[in-house]
């Protein structure tokens, strides 16, 4: 008597194939289903049937024909682009951005509010919900046709169940994100670290498609690391990996947000570049005559690169400790993953712009790697000012469960 699959499983097992032809059918767009049943090791009749549902789902389309041998010409298929949608979110203190995307990854449309969310997370979700409800609203796209909301923020984030465990930055600590905003919008909500979000999309659609192994460091208001091995995201044994802004660079250094002394973003975030800054400031003024000190004057960090571009030593040189704590800082980690490649990522421009911060990370990392560790290395940067380009981080997140395969995401939130 043949041995029959309990129903979940084959659900599970269908669900696999269909997400492994998908990607297969996106890779290698415009293919034939002959070569998705010798890539994928399916039967031809198993893909023909999963390739029909998606055709009927709109989710690929069939453009032209493949020279054939005899017969009727085999049809070549591709991703539709217009067969779904996602939504990306990136919350930061201040603001909510948000992005419409494609199954392409073309943006649709993108949108921007003040929200004050550090230290609210009692109201975020209802405000983040109200800001979906507006985009959907403007994107013009029908529900059904939204397949999810990818939700990336900054710190310790538990991906499997959709919540945020500890973000300085936002000053959240145990906060369900998943669940309530899934039952306030009506869409599956996966949530990750924004660095890992950022690593998604560049495997899926960007500068790290052609590599197995790189990794992808976020300057924001923290810093962030995403790790690509083996073509996949590293999380660690419990999804706390890449907290590379939290390694110590300097011991009895400047206090952190998360309370440690010396920790590498004090010195390279937004923020840690401008106390860079002031700290020079204080070092080279002249004492006035009753021993105080003036107050060094406040600069942003826009105006510290222009400081910086006119000629500013001061400027110049913390832009460039930065830089240089960098480099040391990058080339440990190289030294550990040995990556192909390293993407750098910056909500602002006036970091990743310049020789000033890149040249002093590229000194220190070639006086501080190991041997051939920097044999073939290539550096890559993502100039794109504001929180877009991360939005769309968080939009692939989305786009990775979909393409899947599944079995690599089988312990974390899956699509209904």
């Amino acid at each position: 008597m043949q041995h029959q699959l309990p129903p979940a499983d084959r659900f599970l097992i269908r669900g696999i194939n269909q997400s492994n032809l998908l990607n297969l059918i996106r890779m290698h767009a415009p293919i034939s289903r002959p070569q998705l049943a010798a890539l994928s090791g399916l039967s031809p009749v198993t893909v023909m049937k999963i390739t029909g549902h998606l055709l009927d789902r709109h989710l690929i389309v069939e453009r032209e024909y493949a020279e054939s041998t005899g017969g009727r010409r085999a049809g070549l298929l591709e991703i539709n682009p217009e067969g779904g949608y996602v939504i990306g979110l990136i919350p930061q203190p201040d603001s909510l951005t948000a992005v419409m995307l494609n199954l392409s990854s073309d943006l649709i449309c993108s949108q921007r509010w003040r929200l004050a969310l550090r230290e609210n997370a009692s109201q975020a979700i209802e405000l983040i919900a109200q800001c979906v409800e507006e985009l959907l609203a403007e994107s013009g796209i029908l529900r059904d046709k939204v397949i999810g909301v990818g939700f990336g923020m900054s710190g310790l984030i538990d991906a499997e169940r959709g919540c945020c465990v500890d973000s300085w930055v936002m000053r959240w600590k145990n906060v369900e994100i998943s669940r309530p905003l899934e039952e306030r919008i009506g869409f599956p909500v996966f949530v990750d670290n924004d660095a890992n979000c950022l690593a998604i999309y560049e495997k899926l659609f960007g500068q790290g498609q052609p590599y197995r192994h790189f990794l992808v460091v976020a300057i924001g208001r923290g810093v962030g690391l995403g790790i690509i091995i083996n073509s996949d995201l590293y999380r660690g044994a419990f999804g706390g990996a890449g907290e590379f802004g939290h390694t110590v660079v300097i011991t009895e250094g400047r206090r952190c947000d998360c309370g440690n002394l010396g920790c590498l973003e004090t010195y390279v975030s937004e923020s840690g570049i401008v106390r860079n800054y002031q700290e020079y400031m204080r070092a080279t003024t002249y004492h006035l005559g009753n021993g105080l000190e003036p107050a060094a004057p406040a600069a942003t960090l826009f105006e510290i690169g222009e400081r910086a571009r006119n000629g500013d030593e001061t400027a110049r040189a913390a832009i460039q400790r930065a830089g240089s704590l960098l480099g040391v800082s990058l080339a440990n980690l190289i030294n550990i993953f040995n990556p192909e490649c390293v993407v750098l990522s910056s909500p602002d421009s006036t970091i990743l712009t310049g020789e000033l911060l890149l040249g002093a990370m590229q000194q220190e990392i070639g006086r501080h790697l190991f041997s051939q560790m920097g044999r073939d290395l290539r550096f890559f940067t993502v100039e794109q000012p504001g929180y877009e380009s991360w939005a769309r981080g968080a939009g692939s997140l989305v786009l990775r469960h979909f393409f899947g395969p599944l079995a690599h995401v089988r312990s974390e939130r899956t699509l209904g």
